[in-house]
Formats: C-alpha cells, sequence, structure tokens
C-alpha cells in the first residue's frame, strides 16, 4: 500500500515519458484498495441501500417494474443491480462491490479527460485526485446509484471536450449515449443533460461561419437531440413520478447556504460533512464547545481553498472550453439551490454529482497551469498529502465512516434483549419489510409499525397524507401541543397493553435522529414562529409519537431495559400489573 502511495504522489512531478500504462494501472490499484478497504459495513444497509437492494431483488418481473416507477429515480441504477445480482449473489459486501468497480473505472475515465483537455500530466492529476476522493471512496461503499452516475458523468464529460474540440459524428454518438446514461441513472440528470446541451450548442455554433452551422446543426438533431427526445419518451412515467413525487423523507432539513459551502468542502476536501443534516452555521463546524476545531479547518476548510485556487486560475485562463464547462456546473449547482429553497428536495452533496468530474477537471487545471513552479508544486502536494493523511489516520475518513441507521442493528438490538417469541414488538419510522433482510424464521415476533409512510393514521386520524406531507407543519401546530397524543394512548392501550398479561414484554425500537426532542423541546418549539418554521416537520412527528408512547407506559409498567446501536434505541417495557 505504502509503494502504491509512493507511485501515485510523484507522478505529477517526474518524467512521464515511458511507462505510461504501467503507472495509471498502479494509480487504479491504489484506488481500488482504498474503495475497498472496510468495505464491509456491520450495519447492514440503511433506508436508501435497503431499498436499492428491495427494488431490485424482487423476482416478479412487473412487480419489479412498478417498484421503479414508484421511485424517485429514474430505472437504470436498479437494472443495473438487478444484473449484478443475477451475475454474483446478493451478500451485503458483493453488493457493495457493484459501486466499487464504476468508481474505480472512474479513475481511468478521468486520466482521459484530462489527458483530452491539455496532455498526459493533467490526466495523470485528475486520475489521482479522482482516486484520493473522500467523496468518492464513500460512495463507492454504498448501494446507491452515485459511483455509477459519476462513472456516466465522466464518460459524458470526455466526450463533451472531444465534441467542442472537434465535432464528428463517432464523438457525437458516444456523447449522445453517455447523456442517455446520465437520464437513466439519475433524477436530476435530465436537468444537468438539458444545460449541457444548451451551452454546449452555443459553444459549438458561436465559433462557426453558417455553412458550417447548418451542418452541425443538422449533425447534432440527428445523433444527438432527436434520440434523446425518444428517450425522454420512453421515460416519460418516471419523469412524471418523481416530479410528483411527495414524501416526509424529503422535509427532514430546511435550506440553508451553510449546505452550499460544505458541498465544496465534500468534493475538495477528505471530511464528508453533508453527506446527510448539516448544522444552520458553518462555525457549528469550526467553533465547538468553546474551542476552535483545528482538524476541520486544516483539512476541510485548507484543501477547499486549495482547490478553489485551482478553479479561480482556470477561470484566469483563455480556455474556452474550460469556461463553457463553468458556465454548465454553474447553471445547475444555481439550479439545484433555487428549488432546494423552495423545499422540493434537501441540497446535500450527492445529488449534486453530475457536476464533480468538472470540478475535479477545472481545478487540477488550473492548478497545472499555475506560472510559478514552486507554487504549483506546494499547493498540489499539499492538497495531496492533506486528503491522504485524513483517509489513512482519522477515525471518521470515508471508508471508515459506519452506517449508524443501518437495519442490522436493529435486529441485533431485539436478539439481544430478553424478548421472547410471540412478544410485541412496535418499530417506529420504517416498517417491518425493511429489516427482514436481516431477520430470520427465528425472529417471530408480533410486529406492529408507526411509519413514515402510516404515521397520519396514528397522530391524528388523518387519511390525506399528500395533504399532510404538503402542509403538515401548518395543519400539525396546534395538534402538537396535545400530550400526551390521545390516538397514540388510545392506540396503545387497544393493541398492547389490553392483551399484556403481568410479565409481558413489549420493545418498541427508536430512530434517535427523527425522536429526540421532548415534549419540552417540543412546547419550547411551538411558542417560537422562527423556531418551528426552521424545525423539520419530522423531528416533530415522530418525537411526538415517541413522547406519547413512553407516557403511555407509565402506569403498570417498568423499563426493563434500554439499549443502543448505531442510530437506533431499544426500549423494552415490563408490564408488572394487571
Amino acid at each position: 500500500m505504502l509503494k502504491l502511495l509512493y507511485y501515485s504522489l510523484n507522478i505529477i512531478t517526474i518524467n512521464m515519458k515511458n511507462n505510461n500504462t504501467f503507472k495509471l494501472i498502479l494509480i487504479i490499484i491504489f484506488g481500488f484498495l482504498l474503495r475497498i478497504w472496510f468495505l464491509d459495513k456491520p450495519e447492514g444497509f440503511w433506508y436508501d441501500e435497503y431499498l436499492s437492494w428491495q427494488i431490485s431483488s424482487q423476482p416478479d418481473l412487473w412487480l419489479f417494474f412498478q417498484n421503479m416507477v414508484r421511485n424517485c429515480h429514474t430505472p437504470l441504477y436498479y437494472l443495473y443491480l438487478k444484473l449484478w445480482m443475477f451475475l454474483f449473489n446478493d451478500t451485503d459486501t458483493i453488493l457493495r462491490y457493484s459501486s466499487v468497480i464504476p468508481s474505480t473505472l472512474s479513475i481511468a475515465v478521468m486520466y482521459f479527460v484530462g489527458r483530452t483537455m491539455k496532455n498526459n500530466k493533467l490526466g495523470y492529476l485528475c486520475a489521482i485526485t479522482t482516486t484520493i476522493s473522500s467523496f468518492l471512496i464513500y460512495f463507492s461503499q454504498e448501494l446507491r446509484p452515485y459511483s455509477l452516475l459519476f462513472l456516466f458523468t465522466s464518460l459524458s464529460l470526455l466526450y463533451t471536450i472531444k465534441v467542442l474540440k472537434n465535432i464528428n459524428k463517432k464523438d457525437l454518438i458516444l456523447f449522445f449515449i453517455f447523456n442517455v446514461l446520465i437520464v437513466l441513472t439519475h433524477t436530476l440528470g435530465f436537468i444537468y443533460v438539458f444545460i449541457l446541451l444548451i451551452f454546449s450548442l452555443y459553444y459549438i455554433l458561436d465559433k462557426l461561419d453558417d455553412n458550417s452551422r447548418k451542418k452541425v446543426l443538422y449533425n447534432i438533431s440527428i445523433y444527438v437531440l432527436l434520440p434523446l427526445f425518444a428517450i425522454l419518451i420512453v421515460i416519460a412515467p418516471f419523469l412524471y413520478n418523481i416530479l410528483t413525487y411527495n414524501s416526509l423523507s424529503q422535509f427532514w432539513t430546511d435550506f440553508n447556504f451553510t449546505k452550499v459551502i460544505l458541498t465544496f468542502t465534500d468534493y475538495f476536501s477528505p471530511i464528508q460533512a453533508n453527506v446527510l443534516n448539516t448544522p444552520d452555521s458553518i462555525f457549528y463546524y469550526i467553533y465547538q464547545n468553546g474551542k476552535i476545531n483545528y482538524i476541520f479547518i486544516i483539512f476541510a476548510i485548507i484543501p477547499s481553498i486549495l482547490g478553489f485556487i485551482g478553479i479561480i486560475n482556470t477561470i484566469k485562463t483563455k480556455n474556452k472550453i474550460a469556461h463553457c464547462l463553468l458556465i454548465i456546473i454553474s447553471v445547475f449547482y444555481i439550479y439545484l439551490i433555487l428549488i432546494s429553497y423552495t423545499g422540493r428536495m434537501v441540497l446535500i452533496t450527492k445529488y449534486s454529482a453530475e457536476i464533480y468530474p468538472s470540478l475535479i477537471l477545472l481545478m487540477c487545471y488550473g492548478l497545472y497551469r499555475l506560472k510559478n513552479k514552486k507554487i504549483r508544486v506546494i499547493i498540489i502536494s499539499s492538497y495531496l498529502i492533506l486528503n491522504l493523511f485524513y483517509i489513512f489516520t482519522a477515525n471518521d475518513s470515508a471508508q471508515r465512516r459506519t452506517r449508524p441507521e443501518g437495519h442490522r442493528c436493529v435486529v441485533e438490538l431485539l436478539r439481544n434483549s430478553r424478548l421472547k417469541q410471540n412478544d410485541f414488538v412496535l418499530l417506529t419510522y420504517y416498517d417491518k419489510d425493511k429489516f427482514e433482510r436481516y431477520l430470520t424464521k427465528n425472529d417471530n415476533y408480533n410486529f406492529y409499525s408507526i411509519n413514515k409512510f402510516n404515521f397520519n393514521y396514528f397522530l391524528y386520524n388523518d387519511p390525506d397524507y399528500k395533504r399532510v406531507i404538503n402542509s403538515g407543519s401548518l395543519i400539525y401546530r396546534d395538534r402538537f401541543k396535545e400530550f400526551p397524543n390521545k390516538n397514540i394512548l388510545s392506540y396503545s392501550i387497544n393493541n398492547f397493553q389490553n392483551k399484556m398479561k403481568r410479565g409481558d414484554r413489549i420493545g418498541i425500537i427508536y430512530l434517535n435522529n427523527v425522536s429526540f426532542l421532548s415534549n419540552e423541546n417540543i412546547q419550547e418549539i411551538l411558542n417560537n414562529k422562527n423556531l418551528y418554521n426552521k424545525t423539520p416537520f419530522i423531528f416533530l412527528v415522530f418525537s411526538t409519537i415517541k413522547n406519547s408512547l413512553m407516557a403511555s407506559f407509565k402506569d403498570n409498567y417498568r423499563i426493563d431495559s434500554i439499549t443502543h446501536a448505531g442510530d437506533w434505541t431499544l426500549v423494552v417495557y415490563l408490564k408488572t400489573k394487571d
């Protein structure tokens, strides 16, 4: 491993006239090793990964198709995963390799991106930057489409550069294919490709005379625009579902500009701060517990500044292709900010993954073009060393990060408790089917569930889920004041307490990161309009459910045990009186 690291760090400074293929292979092997290091996650799949497996493992093809259509992403990734399971098997680790492989292949593609843009040296710099990207390492170990998306987007970038340099039919066809693959892989791929086509076409036509423009427009129409339009018609059901998709999952955090900053620290630094949720202020990371957080400053802020030095230097160059790419990714990211601000999506880094290959290229190109050789070597070396040092030494580096919401945690909690077969188990936030991968025939509990897709029935007898999702904060504000919630009390009494005898136990599973507010916290939030508007609806809902359930077992029960695993808590109640 250290030998591979030595070669990788020296690739950008040594004279590279021979053995170019061998050097690239070394970089790829190093990248592969980083991606399989700590690949096995003992917590199992968390919800998004579980959903990927659940959809792709459906044996009935019609149900498989229906599940894909209902999902909020376009279908290619699930087809890819289904093929992977057919060729190999569906153990957790083997399935994670389905993300490792495209992530590793992307290293080679980014080499060719850099070489096509400038030369071999830029190609190697792009390749090693891709290799040590903590964002890519993290998602190479996730059962989600982002590694595959990065591969397709980097291939699209490669042929975008080729087409912008010298348009021909072969490159146009490949340009079309890889952009279609982007559209078929990610919800936001259609928007990215649309913006890419507009500005690429403008760049191409702007440098041609009238006669050449007609010929180019004809070729682009025949080989790109018309086929792409046909593809969009085919996937129209998926796009319609995506545009009309409503789920409580989309409202677990509000928009703030800290997410914009942390998007780029995620991309350029080894600290992944915007993977799931983000505090309201960047100062939360910089200044913690009355002390300056030097770790975040050194390993997140400084690498990001170095990355932006590269991008700024690219802007200062006269490379029109680089400027075109910069406009494309800027327009796309501004679009993401706007739709996040309106509450249609959450601005976390992975949702902007389409821009990442271009960001790597623009950063590397700018650093490569720094005129002062000493400054260039210092900046590039510092960037690589800071990233690599954190990757190899930090307990929360990308490959070491756990999956605290992993569903195997819940099953292990149940098995290690004193619950017996046929005892009651109440799952909150997820239904039983989200744990069945890890349950066996011996886990024969009486499962019940109050989850994010049915809570409206249990909390306030509200049958209109879509209305609650769209206007829940407004509708439920006065209702949250009721404590304990009468409907939850009634549910607990009728379904559990009236059926239990003295000595019986019931286990209740809570997901801590959505049910952490006490009733006192909730009442304080309700009395502050600004605070209420900032508090995600999902936190209020499941904290209310948790607090009301705990109140319902106050009499005639005692807490037998409270155990934790990852972000999960199991509270077991023992009935002491009839």
